[in-house]
């Protein structure tokens, strides 16, 4: 057979055709994009080795996933927490599309934990992905490469996206559109907006009014009115349907109730600051606001430079100590200023992009700015209707910083032609080095500002051993229907780790519901009172009505000179202080046995270090055929 004639296998023509294109792009990168994507690559690296011990463990999750993570057991076990208001509320936060996109992940992988950092590993890619395509569509490859990298730098966000919970889509959202909108797509971001409704309305929020805005700008010049009317009253007529699937996203069933507003929430200790669970109000000064939510892109918290000049203070070489010690002042009076240095180093940019008679910051960017404060400002005239208002700031802000301020220096200090300029469009050093050493100045900027940005767990904060192996038994040794109390704060993990149901937790007492939160606030004030009962009977007497199948003590509390340290947050703290103020021989954990002993107590089938578990039903029989025996006392 001819060599020419033979049979083409099926898939060879698309195989060649793809390794044509990644061939011909390779070949197409310049020293600068080589560059600038071997450092995001190493970053991402070092990204990687931070979190490691952590993600992908099916051991960690982050604290708020015990509140939005654990519903998905029910996926395996429909009934697993059937008729639980708890569950029913923590469901309420799951929006549509995450919720489904979960439900099938945890089908595949048999386990929520693990769903949750797959859809973390989905989020991230795709933020990371649209952070580059929407540099990359303005101002190239290398510039796109710095984007990404600092985006992962950002710690404060990515973080955000730990354990892959519904609060971690606006990043992905934010990024589309930013991608779209400079794309000029407007189909695209009238689908991001449809999707982000269905994903993650506060976000959406921020979206729909910048695209508004920029809509409204481009229809008000008459050079682009022709071109951007037809687009804006396709926005106006479809509006309504975004209201309406938003509307039915965020909207709350009957039992669980409305929305405290921010004059009840002023009224109410449990949002109030520093004490309360969420202490939101009264709410702080917008510019105070701004400062620290809005330039996280530049500064972190979890940034320590004082260490490096202490341990040269503590060898005491060449006479430094007076010297690190102003050193230290230094570092601390430069973050603090920090915003205001950027935004003069914005300033100076613009400017120079003036003077070059180039638009540096395109007018998309500006706008989304614009659009992230007006909802920042409606919010807090609207809280907690339009979400916590700093959340306008955090996310927007640092997008707009790592996109915007890429693309502005790009193309301040490029000597190439800039956008709409005639001339040799080539990237490489002979045109690119200025703006390569511009974004290697921004570089060091961040980094006085936040460090190398690999510090801390990245909110991966809790795990199945954080108290001993309290869930693992309850899970191996209790019933599937159990109704597990307790330490409201120790039993926090027992839906997600122990896969039971719980009576009140402290990571599910929210707020911000009424009807929700009055069953929480009754809840609570049992489990409190149980844990500090003086008898068994009171004990019994508080809990048996309930349902409630096994209770946990927190030993921590009741060891010498702890219960005058034990609080709650308000208005809980008055009455824990009041329930404490006894000494630890006179209350019912205290005529515990010293060790788990089924023969003599079957009631206490569990204790460690950290825990003790109490099996009521049996604690009810041992009381009645026994009543209290004094040699059961001395338990600690």
């Amino acid at each position: 057979m001819d060599q020419d004639s033979r049979p083409v296998k099926p898939g060879t023509t698309w195989l060649k055709k793809c390794y044509d294109k990644l061939k011909g792009a390779f070949y197409s990168l310049t020293i600068a994009d080589l560059a600038l994507g071997l450092l995001c690559v190493f970053y991402a690296w070092a990204f990687w080795r931070s979190v490691h011990p952590y993600w992908f463990h099916p051991e960690w999750t982050t604290d708020d996933a015990l509140q939005q993570i654990y519903p998905f057991h029910k996926v395996l076990r429909p009934a697993l927490f059937k008729d639980d208001i708890i569950t029913k509320m923590m469901e309420c936060y799951l929006t549509p599309l995450h919720y489904w996109l979960c439900y099938f992940i945890t089908w595949l992988s048999g386990n929520p934990i693990m769903m949750g950092h797959w859809v973390m590993l989905i989020q991230v890619l795709l933020t990371l992905g649209f952070v580059f395509m929407a540099v990359k569509q303005l101002v190239g490859v290398a510039p796109a490469f710095f984007a990404v990298t600092w985006m992962l730098h950002t710690r404060h966000i990515m973080q955000r996206l730990t354990a892959g919970l519904p609060r971690g889509w606006a990043a992905p959202i934010l990024g589309a559109y930013l991608y779209f909108i400079l794309k000029g797509s407007h189909w695209g971001v009238l689908a991001i907006i449809l999707i982000g409704c269905l994903l993650h309305p506060p976000a959406t929020l921020v979206v729909a009014a910048s695209y508004g805005l920029f809509l409204l700008w481009r229809v008000a010049c008459p050079k682009s009115r022709r071109q951007y009317l037809k687009p804006l009253l396709t926005y106006l007529i479809l509006s309504p349907v975004f209201v309406l699937i938003a509307w039915s996203v965020v909207r709350m069933p009957p039992e669980i109730g409305t929305m405290a507003s921010y004059e009840k929430a002023l009224k109410m200790p449990e949002f109030s600051y520093p004490k309360g669970r969420f202490p939101f109000v009264p709410l702080r000064d917008p510019l105070q606001e701004i400062r620290v939510f809005g330039f996280q892109a530049f500064v972190g918290r979890l940034y320590n430079p004082a260490r490096f000049w202490n341990r040269l203070e503590k060898l005491e070489v060449f006479g430094l100590r007076p010297l690190t010690g102003r050193l230290q002042g230094v570092a601390r009076y430069w973050r603090h200023r920090m915003s205001n240095v950027v935004m003069l180093i914005l300033t100076l940019i613009l400017l120079l992009g003036f003077l070059r008679r180039r638009q540096v910051l395109p007018a998309e960017l500006v706008l989304f700015l614009v659009g992230a404060l007006s909802v920042y400002f409606a919010a807090r005239v609207f809280a907690f209707k339009l979400y916590v208002p700093d959340r306008h700031l955090q996310f927007p802000f640092a997008f707009f910083f790592v996109v915007g301020m890429t693309i502005a220096v790009w193309r301040a200090f490029y000597l190439g032609p800039g956008p709409g300029e005639k001339g040799e469009t080539c990237t490489g050093l002979k045109f690119a080095w200025p703006a390569m050493l511009a974004l290697g100045a921004l570089g060091l900027l961040i980094y006085s500002g936040s460090g190398a940005g690999l510090y801390g767990t990245a909110n991966f904060n809790y795990s199945s051993t954080k108290h001993g192996d309290i869930f693992k038994w309850i899970k191996s040794h209790t019933p599937e229907n159990a109704l597990i109390a307790g330490d409201p704060t120790l039993i926090d993990g027992v839906q997600l780790f122990a896969e039971r149901r719980a009576f009140v937790t402290t990571e599910t007492s929210h707020p911000f519901y009424d009807r929700y939160y009055a069953e929480i606030k009754r809840r609570l004030e049992i489990v409190l009172r149980a844990h500090y009962a003086r008898d068994f009977n009171g004990f019994l007497s508080l809990l048996e009505p309930e349902g409630i199948d096994y209770f946990v003590f927190a030993r921590e509390k009741f060891k010498p000179g702890n219960l005058e340290k034990v609080g709650y947050y308000t208005p809980f703290d008055t009455l824990v202080k009041e329930l404490a103020s006894y000494p630890r021989t006179k209350y019912a954990y205290a005529q515990l046995p010293k060790k788990v002993d089924l023969r003599n107590f079957p009631a206490m089938p569990y204790r460690d270090n950290i825990a003790v578990v109490v099996d009521l039903r049996k604690l009810r029989e041992f009381v009645e055929q026994n009543g209290i025996d004094e040699r059961l006392h001395g338990g600690s």
